[in-house]
């Protein structure tokens, strides 16, 4: 499954770069979709951020370094990115409980953060409710905002309290075209495939959809509007209180629903329809291998 390959390629790439820089940008390249999505999935399927990760096993092969070698404690700071030896010690002792010097003046117990393997997983625990739809071009209007792909996780909530303050989503309902996708939509697109650090995301509805008699509701004061290609897409009830409920969604997509489909992921945003009642949707777009 090429799925799975190309996420064992990228653990690869973080094995191989543990001395050295890592790129987001490269690792999303090996993986095939965007910087945010690639943190998105590694967060569901690893049960903890990629950024920790990474930082979990250079402490792990720190420690192997401490116990297996005579290199000065400075320098195996600097050779697994810390800029001083102080900040490796706090990093160090957050996670293994211990001073490095403490390995190798004593008996200590040590964390280890083993290397990651994806493979393909036929649970069968939890149906999925999902549609496949070859859906025709369509517009949204809304506010866009650029966001740093590594805080988008701590950006983004922030972003929709923010749009209920400001009175944008009172606009969206006091105008709201209720074609689909439906509902509030947050959209984020930009840096695909690796290709930015800087993300954008977008909170909008639907204004638009390219099918006979639909009419094109005209963009509000202060909202832009973005266009996206007829695509077939994936469509999958999320229902139930947020965020558990799109979590497990994309928990299940990513590690059970893609690599045993037969599609792979195509360049186009991942779409999140938010409706009333805890009713929300999933649009991912997918291809055909």
């Amino acid at each position: 499954m090429d799925w799975i390959k190309n996420l064992n390629e990228s653990i690869n790439y973080i094995e191989e770069n543990l001395h050295g820089e890592i790129s987001y940008e490269t690792i999303s390249k090996i993986a095939g979709c965007s910087v945010y999505n690639f943190q998105r999935m590694f967060s569901y399927i690893a049960d903890k951020p990629l950024s920790e990760y990474i930082r979990n096993r250079r402490l792990t092969m720190a420690a192997f370094d401490l116990l297996n070698s005579t290199e000065r404690i400075i320098d195996i700071s600097l050779k697994y990115g810390y800029e001083s030896q102080d900040s490796f010690t706090r990093a160090f002792k957050k996670f293994h409980g211990v001073l490095p010097s403490s390995v190798r003046n004593e008996t200590v117990q040590l964390k280890s953060c083993p290397k990651l393997s994806f493979q393909i997983s036929i649970k069968g625990e939890n149906h999925m409710n999902y549609q496949i739809e070859q859906w025709p071009e369509f517009r949204v209007m809304g506010v866009s905002h650029k966001v740093k792909t590594a805080q988008a996780f701590e950006v983004i909530p922030q972003i929709w309290e923010n749009s209920w303050k400001d009175g944008t989503m009172k606009m969206f309902l006091d105008n709201f075209p209720d074609y689909r996708p439906a509902g509030f939509l947050g959209i984020a697109q930009g840096g695909q495939w690796g290709e930015s650090e800087e993300m954008e995301y977008i909170i909008a509805v639907t204004n638009h959809v390219d099918v006979p008699n639909c009419k094109h509701v005209p963009v509000l004061e202060g909202m832009k509007e973005f266009t996206y290609p007829a695509a077939t897409w994936a469509i999958f009830e999320a229902n139930g209180e947020l965020p558990d409920a799109t979590q497990k969604v994309y928990k299940q997509f990513y590690s059970e629903w893609l690599p045993n489909s037969g599609y792979e992921l195509a360049d186009l945003p991942v779409i999140e329809c938010y409706m009333q009642e805890n009713h929300q949707e999933v649009w991912i777009a997918i291809i055909k291998k």
